[in-house]
Order: structure tokens, then C-alpha cells, then sequence
């Protein structure tokens, strides 16, 4: 991988993805991308929180959501005529799918999912992959039997083992000779609302100054890591985490939200290292100040009135989760318990109020 002779970042980063004025990180893709940075722990923590509310593991859930995200990531990078041709070792012989697995797995690994390594690919059979560094070992299964499906066009299964504390190896098998009929993941063409966010870029590479300054890559790793506080973090697409919370909510119903609005406050108030980087008696809008370089969203306003507090972020990656981050970031900030709730004033404008407790 090439890095920037004067920011030091992959040059693939400026090369494929966009930080746009409205708050967004949209991929160069054919379908446009939308690419959100969370911390790891963050993501297990939500999931983890939803397996002990239900007393069992959601990885399956999760799994399962995934796999159609995982059909519209190849879609992108692969023409449908390949897709078509017929099965078997002929057509796909094992050397080549390994080979073009590597593109795949470097893509993974810039964006801090893991390194993988395609063991076994077995056509119209099965495939075994080893991962390492997993950022979420039943999202990358998901993904794996998206991409599975939409090759061989068989109905498929997924599980994994550990076989190291940090490395697993995921098996995909066929199941049945056609893929499930299955409702499919739709995304409607999504107008994001105009922004005015400036983010001083590197001229030769076009990464903000704000990501480059305040995440490093390791390659060979495939993790990412903040430069200031050591957290690891993923770049992941908005619509797999929208996929999965669907999933989700259709499992468990319509407590499902708000358990997850709550369980991203409580991880906001307990991990945040806002208290420390932003000063007390600073404008209180810049608790969101890394909302955009992550795409978040845009933080457009935050006001104080009385005992309320009142935050705007336009174009949020999920509305709930990004009301639960806020309350989290401001609760982490002043050290307070506030009660919290939200509403979409227009689509893509989230207003969230916060009322301090007696």
C-alpha cells in the first residue's frame, strides 16, 4: 500500500472515500458508500448489551441481518457477468478465488475489520476463512455468506471457532441449491441535507488534516487505533449497521430502539474522553466537534434553556444511536444525569433534548 508523502495516510483513503460538506464519509463506489467510524468496544458493547437483555447470544441475528449487506458490497466491486458463470472447479478454480479474495481483505483491513486469509474455497460447496483481529467476528460471517450466496447462488449456512484468543476461522457452507427467499436489503436513494462543514484536507491526498492527525492504520494488523487515546476503531457502512438494528427489532419488537439508544448513552458517559479534551466552559456544541471527520453527521446547533439542553445534528448515520451518543458525550462532559429524548423535526434533521435531573 502506497502512503502520502505528506500526511503519511494510505492513499487509497483520499482515493476512494469523500468527506463531504454535510457531515457524511461517502465511498467513490457505485453505490455510493456511506462509511461511519465507531469504536470497536462500542460496537460489542451494544451487541453484548442486547445478548444479556435476551439472556442468549444475538451473533446468528446479527449474522443473518448482515448477509444482505454482504451481497451489495461484491455487487459493487464485481460484474454481474462473473456472478453468472456456471459452478464448479472449472469456472472457479480455488488458486483464483484466493487471489482475488486478497483485494477483498486488504479492502477489510483499511478499514479496520481484521486481516482474513481465504484457507479453503470449495465452489457450489463451501469456504473456510481464517480471520484475525476480528472487529466483529458475526459481521464478517455475514458479510462472507452475502458474498457466498450472490457467487454461487446456493442457500448457505455460517459458524466459526476461535482457534486462537484472536482469531477465528469462519465456515461457510451450502445448505440448499438456492439462495432463502428472503425480503432484500432496500436502500432508497437518500438526500442528504446541504452543509457548510470545512475540514482542512492534505493537498496531495485529499484526507482531512482532523483523520490523519487523530487515527493511524495498522496494515499488517488491519486495525485501526486513535492516536491520542489508543481506541480501535472501524470504518463501518452505515447501512450495515442499519441492517442489523432492522434485524434486531424484528427479532425482539419495538423495545428494541430505545434498549439500544440507552446502551450507547451508558457507553458515551462511561468511555468518553470528552471531559478531559474538551474544557469546561467551552461552547457546549463542541462536545460533537468529531461528529463530521467520522461521519457521524453534521453537528449544526446546541443551545442551552434553563435546564434543557437542545442538539442538532443533521444527516446522522442512525438517528437513535446518534441521540444516545450526544446524551452519553454531554453526560460524560459535565458529569451529570440527564433525561433524554428525541425527534426527526425533517428527515435527516435529529433534535435532541436534555433535561437535567433534580
Amino acid at each position: 500500500m502506497r502512503y502520502c508523502k505528506s500526511c503519511g495516510f494510505p492513499v487509497p483513503y483520499g482515493k476512494f472515500l469523500a468527506w463531504t460538506p454535510n457531515g457524511t464519509i461517502i465511498g467513490r463506489d457505485s453505490a455510493h458508500t456511506r462509511l461511519v467510524y465507531l469504536e470497536v468496544d462500542e460496537l460489542r458493547a451494544l451487541f453484548d448489551g442486547v445478548s444479556r437483555w435476551m439472556n442468549f447470544s444475538i451473533d446468528p441475528i446479527i449474522c443473518r441481518a448482515e448477509r444482505e449487506v454482504g451481497k451489495r458490497f461484491i455487487k459493487t466491486l464485481m460484474p454481474g457477468f462473473l456472478a453468472r458463470m456456471p459452478r464448479g472447479k472449472v469456472a472457479r478454480p480455488e488458486p483464483a478465488i484466493k487471489a482475488t479474495s486478497r483485494f477483498i481483505f486488504n479492502y477489510m483491513a483499511g478499514l479496520g475489520m481484521g486481516r482474513a486469509e481465504m484457507v479453503e474455497y470449495v465452489s457450489n460447496s463451501h469456504a473456510r476463512v481464517l480471520v484475525m483481529n476480528p472487529h466483529s467476528v458475526p459481521l464478517i460471517a455475514g458479510d462472507g455468506t452475502g458474498v457466498f450466496e450472490f457467487m454461487e447462488r446456493v442457500g448457505v449456512s455460517a459458524g466459526w471457532e476461535r482457534v486462537k484468543s484472536d482469531e477465528f476461522v469462519i465456515t461457510i457452507q451450502k445448505v440448499s441449491d438456492e439462495p432463502p427467499v428472503e425480503e432484500q436489503l432496500v436502500l432508497a436513494e437518500i438526500q442528504y441535507l446541504p452543509g457548510n462543514v470545512e475540514l482542512d484536507k492534505c493537498q496531495k491526498c485529499s484526507v482531512p488534516w482532523s483523520v490523519t492527525k487523530s487515527i493511524y492504520l495498522d496494515l499488517e494488523k488491519g486495525v485501526l487505533r486513535h492516536s491520542q487515546t489508543g481506541m480501535r476503531f472501524v470504518a463501518l457502512p452505515a447501512q450495515s449497521f442499519d441492517a442489523v438494528l432492522t434485524g434486531l427489532e424484528r427479532e425482539f419488537g419495538a423495545e428494541l430502539p430505545s434498549l439500544m439508544e440507552g446502551l450507547e448513552q451508558k457507553y458515551m458517559r462511561e468511555t468518553s474522553a470528552v471531559r478531559y479534551s474538551i474544557p469546561q466552559g467551552s461552547p457546549v456544541v463542541n462536545i460533537m466537534a468529531d461528529f463530521p471527520w467520522m461521519g457521524i453527521g453534521n453537528p449544526v446547533a446546541a443551545w442551552v434553556e434553563g435546564r434543557k439542553v437542545f442538539f442538532v445534528v443533521e444527516n446522522p448515520f442512525h438517528p437513535g444511536i446518534v441521540a444516545g451518543k450526544v446524551t452519553g458525550l454531554y453526560e460524560a462532559w459535565t458529569g451529570s444525569i440527564v433525561r433524554t429524548g428525541w425527534v426527526e423535526e425533517v428527515p435527516g434533521r435529529v433534535k435532541v433534548t436534555l433535561e437535567h435531573v433534580a
